[in-house]
Order: C-alpha cells, then structure tokens, then sequence
C-alpha cells in the first residue's frame, strides 16, 4: 500500500511538472510573439521613415525644378505605410531689413507650410526649400534649403546671399502627390531696392517644429555667433551685417566739421608702433583729411599734408609741413606756412603780406587780394593770374591771362595761354615772358579734382546691432562684469580684468583707483555699452595681450585718465560712437587706440592730453599743448563693423516661390 501510494504521488509530481512546462512555453511563446510584433512594428517604422526620407529629398529635388520654373508640374510616390499631410500653415518666417532708409523694414513675412509623413514618432518634412527629420523631440536636417551664403563670390570678394525660398500651398493626404507652380514675388532686389546693401542688418527669423535643424545649418553655413535659438519658442534667427562703408585709417585725424582747429601749440604728427615706440619712430606722416569747408584751421601744426574736400581758408593760421591738398578754393592769409604744395581743383588766393613759399598747383585762377605779395616759387594755373604789387620770383605758366600789377617785380618766367596784359600798368618784367603757349601740365590737379575722401557716414547700425546682440548673447556670467557695474575695481578690491569673448555693460564707469585690464591673449574683446564711458581720478585701462579691443558705446566717452597698450601700439583699443555721441579726451590724459565715431556731434581733444592712434569723428577742437600721434600701422586696418555678429553681407538676393501640392 505504501508503495502504491508513493508511486502515485509520482505520477501527481510528474503531470504537475508537465502543465508547468506548457504554462512556461506558452507564456514563453506569447512573450516572443507580443515582442516580436513590437520589435517588426519599429522596424517597419524605421524602414518607412527611411523611405520618406528617400522620397522626400526625391520631392524636395523635382520642388526645387517647379518653383524655379526649369519644369513644369511633377508626380512623387511617397508609398509606406505612414500618413501624409500637407499643412500650409506649418511654421513661419520673417525677413527684415534694419537700416535701409529707402526700403521698408519688413522685406518678407510669410507661413513657410510643409508637406509631412509621420510614421510612428517620426516625422520627416519638407518645408522651405529643404527636408528635416523629427522624433517629436529633437529635429535635424536631412537634405538643405535653397540658401546660398558665401562671403566671397564677386570679383571684389562682396559677401553674398541667395535665398530662393519655397513655399508650401495646398491640400493632400495622399501617397502620391502632384507639384505645381505658384506665385513668385521678388523680395530683393526690387523696384525700390538695390543692391549692394548699406548700412543695417539683414535678419532672417524662422518659427517651426524643425528649427533645431535650421539653426545647425545657418550655424554651419554662417558662424554660431551670428545665429541665437529660442527653445521655448521654437524659432531661429539669423542677423547677417551689412559691413560699413569704410576704409582702412589714413589720417591722424579725419573730420568733417568746417570749423576744425588745430590751436597754436598743437601737434598732428606719426609714428609707426611696429618698428618702435613714439620717440624712436616719430614722422611726418600725421595727416589731417576735413570733409566740408574749413573756414579757420587755428595755429598749430600738421607734420603731414592737410586734405579738404572744400574750400580752405587758412585765416586762422596754420603750419602743414606737408602738402595742402583741397578740391575747392584755397584762401591763404594769417601766417598759414605750407612747406611742400600747395594743390587745389579752384582758385588760389592769398592776401595782402602774404607770402608763398611752396609751389602752387590750382586748376582755376590766382588772385592776389592785397599788394606786398612775395611768390617764391612756381606757379601752375588752369586760369588767369590776377597779381598786385609784390615780387614773383618762380615761374609762373597759366593757362588763360596774366594781370600784371604796376611795380610788380617779375624774376621769373611767366608763359600764358591767352596774353600777357600790362594795359596801363608798369610792372618790372626780369624774366621771359611768352604768350599764345600751350596750356600747363595740371596733372597733380587731378590729386585735388579726385581727392579720395575717408567714409564718414554714421555707423549707428553696427552700434545698435551690437547692443542689441551682445545684450542677448554675451559671456558675462562668470567674469568681472558684475564688478565693473558696481564700480569694485580698485581699493580694497582687486582690479578688474576682461578676457576674450563678447561683453555688455549698462555703462563704464571708471574712477578713482578702478584698474581695467583687457587681456586679448586668447583673442578679441568686443564690449558693447548701452550708455556712457568715462574713466577720472587716478583710474586705468590697460590692454595686454596681441589681439584687439572693440568697444561699441550708445552714449558718450569722456577721457581723463591713461588707456595704454602694449608697446604703444595704436591699433589694438578701438572705441566706437554712433551720430549723436560726443567724445572728450581731457587735459591730462593719454589714449593709445583710435576714436572711430565718424559723423558723430562732436571729438574735442583738450589741452595737455595726447593720442596716439587715429581719429574719425565730427572733431571741432584740438587744443594748445595737444597731440594727436598717428600710428601708420592702422593705414593696413580696417574698424570692426559688423552689427551683432561675424556674418557679413553685401548683395542680397530673396524671392518667395509658391509650390502647390495636391493629390495626385
């Protein structure tokens, strides 16, 4: 009996562990299955996505040959097993143009649209020309828009962009689709607008469930600084700047204010920092350039040649140790001293007493005022020479008529075009006198009639660009910016210093024992204030480093103290104003760098202060006992004027193309 029993408790054991089996297997086999059909589910998934992807860019490539109108209208098979959709109001962008006066601001401000296959979570689009991939979380690019930008594709290297942007229109849901042709609108250039651009910006701003992906294109396309993303908006922007008109630094100082004065103890001189300091290389290269009329030019001294873009009364008194160069009349009178030529595209005047001592090249007439005149060099007119009672003792060939003076002391030859008039007159003629000549070689006139002016137009644009820009994007968190706007940057604190990267202030304030130092080491330093900058007491600024400093203030400076650089170099501090600031650099200081602030309300560079560097800007003013070193090294540099990002351009080139999608 107990055997039996035992036995049958083995037959229970034996059934038990067979149902258990099958439990398992079945278990087993539903798992495999149920996993199984998830694991083909995402495959198939995966291998539709990857066949939308294939005909997507197959779409985006026959779109591309409908909308610039090189085909008529064409057929795409999507095929899988997602859907499709077209959405005309699928993301959106905008196009402005900052700056333009003429034009209007918005050039373009439109849906974009786009034609979507979602299989599972992923969704591959086409939309503005190009084709993006999302998984519902991040978005990338698979196949580019139609946006071309390079920096060099004239012969003049003018940076350019060309943007054929399509535009999605329609209804469909299909597998297979039909593109046609729709409307296409020139943006620019147009009717009223023209290329090449001035100043301003170009800004371009995308909103679209893809943006992550236009942002990494116009990023790689352009550079990161000139592309700023918002996440939470989803939306990209991209600010190309239009580069101001400029020129490389010529001048020690270049203004274009008619009542400049370079006062009597006042020095406009040259060295050149890469050969030495001040004192080893001083020149004669200073150079003053005056954009309009100059009325009065004060009484000090230009180691350089003075050139205007007007009249030149000298009344005031001046000494050029250069040439003095103008495309207007030239007044001389009050002991104006020019040691080398005098050139101008008018007439050449000169009072009573007065005396020339430098040869004279005008191509109109030249009238002495006032008897006492002493010429004691030759003289080349276009005109007549009208004289007084003096002396000639240079030659003198015009090309009309010579009115001799009576008693006039003529040393030297005088030969005219027309005649030699001594009508009533009796002039004391020691030379030879020819009448009925050819006319003078006037080709250094063409120096005058061709004079090269520096751009003095506002760059408010690039200030603006750049407080705009640098107030979103900056690499303030961490540095001794925070200290600066408290104004902890001396005395019991250490002294502050800003090392490579962009900055933005609400304003510079330096004073007392604060100690700036820029440290352009690892590269350059732009700062962008949005209102003054002023250094006083025993306040410092120090650049060290090989790189440059930019500063773009929306206020005014005001210059009390030592801003020094590295071997006196006057090219690595660059200070930028926009049309309404004012610039004063006060008795006492020293500033190594340039004041780039042309047609702005005023530069006045104030007794017993110096500046070595350049200056461009509405100067009215150099006092007594000032000096204004130019450093020759900038005439190889241009100012850094690109409004909020590293991404220039020149020529612009936007149309907004149509492309209807429909079932097909």
């Amino acid at each position: 009996m107990s055997v039996r029993g035992f036995d049958d408790g083995r037959g229970q054991s034996h059934v038990v562990g067979v149902v258990l089996l099958l439990g398992l297997t079945v278990i087993g086999v539903g798992s495999v299955l149920l996993l199984g059909g998830e694991v083909l589910t995402l495959l198939q998934d995966s291998a539709d996505a990857e066949a939308a992807e294939v005909a997507m860019t197959t779409l985006d490539s026959r779109a591309s040959d409908v909308v610039l109108g090189t085909s008529g209208g064409k057929r795409v098979e999507l095929g899988g097993r997602g859907t499709t959709r077209v959405d005309e109001d699928a993301g959106a962008i905008s196009i402005e143009y900052v700056g333009c006066e003429t034009c209007p601001r918005e050039l373009a401000n439109t849906t974009l649209g786009a034609v979507e296959y979602t299989t599972g979570s992923t969704t591959v689009a086409y939309q503005g020309g190009g084709v993006w991939r999302t998984d519902g979380e991040h978005a990338e690019m698979v196949s580019p828009p139609e946006f071309h930008y390079q920096r060099t594709v004239t012969s003049s290297g003018d940076p350019t962009l060309t943007f054929p942007l399509a535009v999605v229109r329609g209804t469909a849901s299909g597998g297979t689709l039909q593109l046609s042709e729709g409307d296409a609108t020139a943006v620019f250039p147009n009717e009223t607008a023209r290329n090449p651009l001035g100043a301003g910006s170009v800004r371009i701003t995308i909103r679209s469930q893809y943006y992550e992906g236009w942002a990494a294109y116009f990023e790689s396309r352009t550079t990161v600084e000139s592309v700023d993303v918002d996440d939470d908006a989803e939306t990209v922007e991209l600010v190309l700047t239009i580069p101001n008109k400029s020129r490389n630094v010529t001048d020690g100082i270049a203004s274009h204010r008619s009542d400049l004065r370079v006062q009597g103890g006042a020095t406009v001189d040259s060295y050149d920092s890469s050969r030495g300091s001040y004192s080893e290389t001083r020149g004669s290269n200073g150079s003053v350039y005056v954009g309009d009329d100059l009325r009065n030019a004060g009484g000090g001294t230009v180691r350089g040649d003075m050139r205007v873009a007007g009249d030149f009364d000298g009344g005031g008194g001046i000494d050029v140790t250069g040439d003095l160069i103008t495309n207007g009349d030239v007044t001389l009178s009050g002991g104006v001293g020019v040691d080398g030529e005098v050139v101008a595209d008018g007439d050449f005047s000169i009072s009573g007493g007065g005396k020339v001592t430098s040869p004279v090249s005008v191509g109109g007439d030249v009238v002495e005022t006032g008897g006492g005149v002493a010429v004691e060099d030759d003289v080349v007119a276009g005109g007549d020479y009208y004289a007084k009672s003096g002396s000639i003792s240079g030659d003198v060939h015009v090309g009309g008529d010579f009115h001799a003076a009576n008693g006039q002391n003529l040393n030297g030859d005088v030969t005219v075009g027309g005649r030699f008039d001594d009508d009533g007159v009796n002039p004391n003629v020691n030379g030879r006198v020819t009448e009925g000549a050819a006319g003078p070689d006037l080709s250094r006139v063409a120096a005058a009639s061709d004079l090269t002016p520096p751009e003095l137009t506002p760059i408010d644009a690039t200030i603006d660009g750049r407080l705009e820009a640098h107030a979103a994007r900056n690499n303030n968190t961490g540095s001794d910016v925070e200290r600066l706007e408290a104004g902890n940057c001396g005395g019991r604190f250490e002294s502050c210093t800003l090392t490579a990267g962009t900055y933005h202030l609400d304003d510079l304030t330096l004073s007392g024992s604060d100690a700036l130092t820029f440290d352009t080491s690892d590269g350059p330093i732009h700062l962008a204030v949005d209102g003054d900058v002023s250094s006083t007491g025993g306040s410092t600024v120090n650049t060290v480093g090989s790189d440059r400093v930019h500063v773009y203030a929306g206020g005014d400076y005001t210059i009390r103290t030592r801003w020094e650089s590295v071997g006196e170099r006057g090219d690595q501090l660059w200070l930028y104003g926009s049309s309404g600031s004012t610039v004063t650099v006060q008795g006492g200081a020293t500033l190594y760098g340039v004041i780039y602030a042309p047609a702005n309300e005023d530069v006045t560079v104030r007794g017993g202060s110096e500046v070595y560097g350049g200056i461009v800007g509405s100067t009215s003013t150099v006092q007594g006992g000032t000096a204004v070193h130019y450093d020759t090294v900038l005439a190889d540099q241009r100012p850094d004027l690109l409004g909020g990002g590293t991404a220039p351009v020149t020529y612009l080139h936007i149309s907004v193309n149509e492309l209807h999608v429909s079932d097909g």
